[in-house]
């Protein structure tokens, strides 16, 4: 057997593979990821991000106020002095401006990867002094818990803004790589166009072989082949393991150099024999036009992916529901996919954040239907799949210039939605559709819908113009008042309800215009009492209290209209709105102790201690931690109270008020 150099000199010789592109820091070596969350629900999964972020590449960043909305390899950290965790103040005493009032700027060393990122605070970014206090062995930690599939979009879109910021890194423990632990979870999030969107902002003169590698599986997923193929003859010199000379005869392969395929198959054989069953099975495919066994085709990696596709041969159908990231993506993105497969992996696709709504949207329009089928879509909308229905609905609703016959049809796509438990997605999908329907008294019996889609979709302004003509329209003669007391409390947490318990300077008071946006300063008063002098929004929403709470008495389901009057309660709380004293008396009744995902007391209590301390990345870490890996109907609500407390105290309210809201949402309500 030759040599590594020998393999490598010869390798590159006869396959081209040339220079040196990219720049990655080094990281540490492969450990065990400490487990910051007691689920007492064995049986807690999530589902479910979506929208790809804005590209900034500065090393130099402003420290501003507020906050703008918007199979990985893993590193072991060592213990640090302030416990197992390594909670605390930052190791080195390092300190950065937190006033937010305040505009400094803060210099990243230019040869520092770590502090490297794509989004800006102006760009949704959570500041370049974002892990101010915080060491770098706790933060790494933090990274390494962050779910791989947060439960919603709001919490998956914290988490990508934790991992994509530009931020100064902490300057303890400089042998962690805080970049290599992003990147790592963003490969476990599935969102490989963050991974090739962030290594292409790092500096270029020492790569480092697991994040190249990371690189080149980002690209081979997101279908740039070209780019993947320039990386691997750029890398291919740099390191001698049989990842790269895979990676060579697929380029090679697609580029139909068969003769340097040969040799490069041969160096693979020699290195690591025919083990790896599955390249020689699809090497062999490609050359003679033959089919894979679909045995082999299981635990697919990136580049097993990118070679089935010069197969032409399709994913088996049974890799559909338990598929992951790479695999749905190829669902998704190859030609050889059959249609209703690919409507299916689609679905899904978007639900996990793997990828845009707008590319949902485009597979929807890709199908053919016939104008006979679309002009009857209401009449017989049923099809084999639920995505393919909602193609179907989709397509009539774009197509139709006539608005009532709009709102019908997506009437009709919610109702669906709500029934497949696809009501997010659907409401994303659709917003562009509901702009172009009037809001107007002709269409006040879609009035109900059209706020719930428009608050879904964080059109809160539109959701306004609803809500106002809903009440105008609400009667005895229609369902419109029921309706509305069950939205209350979405309606109260987005700022569309006045409850009298905010400063009017915020925007919220009854003094001031309406604060259509999530992202607006609340100051919470101090709770009121039953006998308190009330003004007339707080009667309104005494009242308003009382006839959601009577809805859910009279619900089927005792345990979850319970469960969700806990939720209400706990985040009205945690945004300063009045819970009279009677609806949390209703709940002290059995059982006292309820079962729930719980954050263990490490994590409340070092929550509690970042939030006073204006630590941002700390205090959004332990919410995603504590409450993005479970479902609306399994989160702990006081869990879910102290979470939303605590973004509001650093600043990132529009955060606190869109995970409420979606919980809210999805919880049925």
């Amino acid at each position: 057997m030759r040599s590594g150099t020998t393999r490598a000199c010869v390798f590159a010789c006869l396959t081209g593979l040339g220079a040196l592109m990219q720049v990655i820091p080094a990281q540490a070596q492969q450990g065990p990821v400490p487990l910051f969350l007691q689920n007492r629900n064995a049986d807690t999964q999530t589902p479910p991000q979506d929208g790809a972020p804005a590209n900034g590449t500065a090393t130099t960043a402003p420290v501003q106020g507020g906050e703008t909305s918007g199979g990985a390899t893993g590193t072991s950290i060592p213990q640090g002095p302030n416990g197992v965790f390594g909670w605390g103040n930052n190791a080195s005493g390092q300190n950065y401006p937190t006033d937010p009032d305040a505009v400094q700027t803060l210099e990243l060393n230019a040869v520092d990867a770590e502090s490297v990122g794509i989004l800006d605070r102006n760009s949704g970014g959570l500041g370049v002094d974002m892990w101010s206090g915080t060491s770098r062995l706790t933060a790494a930690r933090l990274i390494d818990a962050l779910p791989d599939h947060p439960a919603n979009h709001a919490m998956r879109n914290l988490e990508r803004r934790i991992l994509l910021s530009i931020a100064a890194a902490p300057a303890d423990h400089k042998d962690i790589s805080l970049l290599a632990h992003r990147i790592a979870k963003l490969q476990s999030m599935g969102a490989y166009g963050d991974v090739a969107r962030l290594i292409s902002v790092t500096s270029r003169n020492q790569p480092e072989a697991e994040l190249a590698q990371a690189e080149i599986n980002a690209l081979l997923v997101t279908g740039q082949l070209d780019d993947a193929c320039a990386a691997i003859d750029g890398y291919g010199t740099q390191f001698d393991t049989s990842f790269w000379l895979k990676a060579a005869v697929y380029c090679q392969l697609r580029a139909k150099n068969n003769s340097s395929a040969s040799f490069s198959t041969d160096l693979v054989r020699e290195v690591e024999g025919e083990s790896d069953k599955l390249f020689f099975a699809l090497n062999k495919a490609i050359r003679t036009g033959s089919n894979v066994s679909p045995d082999l085709l299981v635990n697919l990696r990136p580049l097993d992916v990118a070679m089935l596709e010069l197969t032409k041969q399709g994913l088996p159908a049974s890799l559909l529901q338990n598929a992951d990231a790479p695999t749905l993506i190829a669902f998704v993105k190859s030609a050889n996919t059959a249609t209703d497969l690919k409507l299916e992996a689609a679905r899904l696709a978007e639900q996990q954040g793997y990828i845009t709504t707008d590319e949902l949207g485009a597979v929807y329009n890709s199908i053919t239907f016939s104008s006979v089928e679309l002009e009857g879509v209401l009449d017989d909308a049923s099809e084999q799949t639920p995505a393919r229905e909602y193609a179907k609905l989709y397509q009539a609703a774009a197509k139709s210039d006539v608005p009532a016959a709009r709102a019908e049809i997506l009437a009709h796509m919610y109702d669906n939605a709500r029934n497949n438990g696809d009501y997010g997605q659907v409401a994303r999908l659709c917003a562009p559709l509901l702009e172009d329907i009037p809001i107007n008294n002709d269409f006040a019996w879609f009035a109900t819908d059209a706020i719930a889609a428009s608050i879904y979709s964080n059109d809160l302004e539109r959701a306004g113009g609803w809500l106002a003509q809903a009440k105008a329209s609400a009667n005895a003669g229609n369902s419109i008042e029921s309706r509305l007391i069950v939205l209350y409390p979405a309606l109260v947490l987005s700022g569309l309800e006045d409850t009298g318990t905010t400063d009017g300077a915020a925007g919220n008071g009854p003094d001031s215009a309406p604060n259509y946006g999530l992202g607006g300063a609340v100051k919470p008063t101090p709770p009121m009492t039953e006998n308190a002098p009330t003004s007339q929004a707080q009667a309104r929403h005494r009242a308003r209290m009382d006839e959601w709470a009577e809805q859910q008495m009279a619900r089927d389901d005792q345990v979850e209209a319970r469960h969700d009057a806990e939720q209400v309660y706990s985040l009205f709380a945690a945004f300063g709105i009045e819970v009279p004293e009677k609806f949390w008396d209703s709940l002290l009744v059995q059982p006292y102790v309820v079962s729930g995902a719980v954050p263990n007391a490490g994590v409340v209590h070092t929550l509690a201690q970042a939030a006073r301390a204006n630590q941002r990345a700390t205090v959004a870490s332990l919410v995603v931690i504590a409450n993005g890996g479970i479902g609306a109907d399994l989160q702990n609500p006081v869990s879910l109270g102290q979470s939303v407390n605590a973004l509001n105290m650093v600043g990132l309210d529009g955060d606190a008020r869109r995970i409420a809201v979606e919980i809210i949402m999805e919880s049925g309500l």
